[in-house]
């Protein structure tokens, strides 16, 4: 009975644990396990660059000039945004790649931190998710067949696979029970990791802007937790003294015009073209300043030449 009421009430999809990778061995090349982060795109693939980079979303000015790193989640990740800033911005801006499917801010910042600090940006745009405030469980085959269960700030959790494929009380004590973190614990975390950044922004004369991204539905039909989330974020944020920009108003103003904002049927995470080059120009307008990003006197040795023969995209 307790197996079919879990099937009825809870079904995995609301569990917030990631199936995708885990019945290919061959999808543990995509991903490294970490103890801090939960796991990290292997570098120096296909996807990734040495430097945390999504080279194949990112645009490449030729000759390099100032360089705008983009970090954050999902949103980042699949470029619409970025696309639409390259389109208001100078051409002479680098657009660097930097966000991450299924982070949260924590591992956005620790992420950075980790890889991406010495690329030297000249700006930060970092792109928070109201989703952000989770800590998002990833489910993994690696090359010894073993299934295991990687969160941030967790040791791996080893899954009998058997169980797994078939019981759904077993899948359910796995999602809420393993690698669990309170609501307040998260909180605490994205404040410290948005202060880390802020300091070290301002420490290297870097400019450093936030963009909250909304859920691409009108306000009235969010959850009381997602409209506390942005609450809370928003005054953390000002609080600790760091520009944000709110994304709400542009889905908003799409959605009450009848401009479907969202990327796929349903999907009220990602944004499509469309939302992308209106949140780029919401975003610019509040934030003059992006366009006339100009190169820190000092950079390190610039990582670009490095990559391989060109499989970027290139202004």
């Amino acid at each position: 009975m307790i197996e079919l009421g879990l099937r009825v009430l809870y079904p995995i999809t609301f569990m917030n644990v990631e199936t995708q990778g885990a019945q290919e061995t061959a999808g543990w090349a995509l991903f490294t396990p970490d103890r801090v982060l939960g796991w990290h795109p292997t570098l120096g693939t296909d996807l990734y660059d040495e430097n945390g980079i999504l080279f194949g979303r990112s645009i490449y000015a030729k000759p390099v000039g100032p360089k705008l790193l983009l970090i954050g989640d999902s949103v980042t990740a699949r470029a619409q945004i970025l696309n639409g800033l390259a389109n208001l911005m100078p051409p002479e801006i680098t657009f660097l790649n930097g966000g991450v499917e299924g982070y949260n801010i924590e591992q956005e910042v620790e992420f950075f931190f980790r890889f991406q600090k010495d690329l030297r940006p000249d700006a930060i745009i970092h792109q928070m998710h109201i989703s952000n405030l989770n800590a998002r469980r990833q489910l993994m085959r690696p090359r010894d067949g073993t299934i295991r269960l990687y969160s941030p700030r967790v040791t791996e959790v080893t899954i009998n696979p058997t169980l797994y494929k078939h019981s759904q009380i077993y899948r359910f004590l796995i999602a809420n029970l393993a690698s669990r973190f309170s609501k307040d614990e998260l909180k605490a975390s994205a404040v410290e990791s948005l202060r880390r950044m802020g300091d070290y922004a301002r420490d290297n004369g870097i400019a450093y802007h936030l963009v909250l991204f909304p859920v691409l539905e009108p306000l009235a039909n969010w959850t009381a937790y997602d409209r506390e989330t942005r609450d809370y974020l928003l005054n953390a944020a000002r609080t600790l003294g760091l520009d944000v920009i709110d994304l709400d108003p542009v889905a908003e103003q799409m959605i009450s015009v009848g401009v479907d904002p969202k990327q796929g049927p349903g999907d009220n995470w990602h944004p499509n073209a469309q939302m992308g080059e209106a949140a780029a120009k919401y975003i610019v307008e509040r934030m003059p300043s992006l366009l006339t990003i100009q190169p820190r006197r000092e950079h390190f040795k610039s990582p670009l030449g490095s990559q391989r023969a060109d499989p970027m995209a290139t202004r």
